[in-house]
């Protein structure tokens, strides 16, 4: 790839994606010279080694690139945007990976020729198992969308969206592995409180999880069926299913999602 790119903030999800870019078993693998980093703790440097210039502001990251990260927090987006609004940015992408940052918030600062593409990425991304999500606005062409989306694709899965939908889209695949998270959580907590005692609990719960969603993935029933396919009359998981029925666990989840959406509503910048 004969791209450049710039990474404002250097933190975990950069890292991943940098190690899609450069991963050595791609054909289309990035040299690290041609990517440069600015962040504002110097201490996130020492996770990629010397192979990676490194800039003294983000103006002047920017400006060698064709591409541009924006990996910082949300709140910060102004900032970076406002020093990066006094620079040439003509001819460059830029890719925001932060919740409720819109493509017109980055404009505001970039000019309304900017081309920008806003992503939702989540954690798994760390090993190449994410999801993103992705929109553009009108200055990003076809070609810069497909590029931009085969960076993420090399991490992970990829979903385009209408930007209308960004919002949403985090309690469905960006917060969700929390959601997962706490149930692996509380499986390894009941198996202890019934005095399972063994080393590979968490890694068989892990298993479960991933076996189960590998199996909704490859068969063509419907999730309801598999659900019928693990329950017995009268059996074991039936009286599972009772006790989460009464707990209303579909109810609280669609909650949970809702609660998730309206405060990234509330976060929302532009």
């Amino acid at each position: 790839m004969k791209h450049t790119f710039a990474f404002i903030g250097a933190g975990n999800m950069a890292s991943a994606i940098i190690g899609g870019l450069t991963d050595k078993a791609s054909a289309d693998a990035v040299n690290p010279a041609q990517i440069t980093l600015f962040d504002k703790n110097p201490a996130q440097y020492a996770r990629y080694g010397s192979d990676f210039p490194v800039a003294d502001s983000a103006a002047d990251a920017v400006k060698p690139a064709d591409i541009v990260f924006l990996a910082v927090k949300p709140q910060n987006y102004a900032e970076v945007l406002a020093e990066l609004g006094k620079t040439d940015t003509s001819g460059k992408i830029f890719i925001s990976i932060a919740a409720g940052i819109s493509t017109a918030f980055v404009e505001s600062y970039l000019g309304e020729r900017a081309a920008v593409v806003r992503t939702m990425p989540n954690t798994p991304l760390l090993i190449g198992k994410g999801v993103t999500a992705l929109c553009r606005n009108r200055n990003v062409t076809d070609a810069q969308f497909d590029l931009v989306e085969s960076i993420f694709a090399s991490r992970g899965a990829t979903l385009r969206l209408d930007e209308t939908d960004m919002n949403k889209i985090i309690a469905v695949t960006s917060s969700s592995p929390a959601y997962i998270f706490l149930m692996i959580k509380a499986i390894c907590e009941g198996a202890e409180a019934q005095g399972i005692v063994c080393g590979d609990l968490r890694a068989a719960v892990c298993n479960m999880v991933i076996g189960s969603a590998e199996l909704a993935l490859q068969s063509d029933k419907s999730l309801d069926e598999l659900i019928r396919m693990v329950t017995s009359p009268k059996g074991t998981t039936e009286k599972a299913l009772e006790v989460f029925h009464a707990a209303d666990f579909e109810d609280t989840v669609s909650r949970a999602m809702d609660a998730c959406t309206k405060r990234a509503d509330e976060l929302s910048q532009g």
